[in-house]
């Protein structure tokens, strides 16, 4: 944080377009960095049990809607359009930080991973007892034979596309184990040349795990 505060001040300063560019990379790494630490402290309290939900009744039409505000300037710089389908608003009790954490991951994930001119859609839709919230995105797609590597810590599938792409690998793993913690599933589905889906099914109302039980 200390070397990012840093780095803006001189970039706001009359520095020379040779030094402005080496400024650009050290905000650029630092960006960077500090995400990497960020998912990995997340990963270590959830292995840990140290994450407890603060569930409260929320929208979840508002909280697409904000994550969806959040990473659309990125997906505008390469052309990609990032679509609210399906219902707009939806009641449910839930972790609101978790929640957007979850949307964030898989939002930006899926941005990542499309090229220029494509589509992700996120598409809300009400089952019996729970939500169904899919992103979808018109990427390169996955090998069936790789999906299984999705999801867990650290593990990223490499291809032509991907290796351009630096991540620690955790978003997935993150919002897996975020929608799981609440009782939920986690699907993710792809085919190659035509895209990826991930779908978080989440309840309504959580089920109490027996410690938050205990603690009730």
């Amino acid at each position: 944080n200390g070397v990012l505060g840093m780095t803006r001040l001189l970039l706001d300063t009359d520095v020379t377009p040779e030094q402005r560019e080496y400024l650009s990379v050290v905000r650029s790494s630092s960006e960077h960095l500090l995400g990497l630490v960020n998912d990995v402290l997340d990963m270590s309290k959830i292995e840990a049990g140290r994450i407890t939900l603060e569930v409260e009744p929320l929208d979840a039409g508002e909280i697409i809607t904000d994550s969806v505000r959040v990473v659309a300037p990125a997906a505008g710089e390469r052309s990609i359009e990032v679509k609210h389908a399906g219902l707009k608003k939806l009641a449910l009790h839930a972790d609101k930080r978790a929640l957007k954490q979850i949307l964030l991951n898989l939002l930006s994930n899926a941005v990542k991973f499309t090229p220029e001119d494509g589509l992700v859609t996120v598409r809300m839709s009400k089952a019996k007892g729970h939500t169904k919230i899919a992103i979808s995105d018109t990427g390169i797609g996955i090998p069936e034979s790789e999906l299984c590597k999705l999801g867990r810590p650290f593990e990223q599938v490499e291809n032509q596309f991907t290796k351009s792409h630096c991540g620690s690998g955790l978003g997935l793993a993150i919002s897996r184990s975020l929608v799981e913690l609440h009782g939920g599933r986690f699907e993710i589905s792809s085919t190659v040349g035509k895209g990826t889906t991930v779908t978080c099914h989440i309840p309504l109302k959580p089920l109490l795990s027996a410690q938050d039980a205990e603690a009730a």
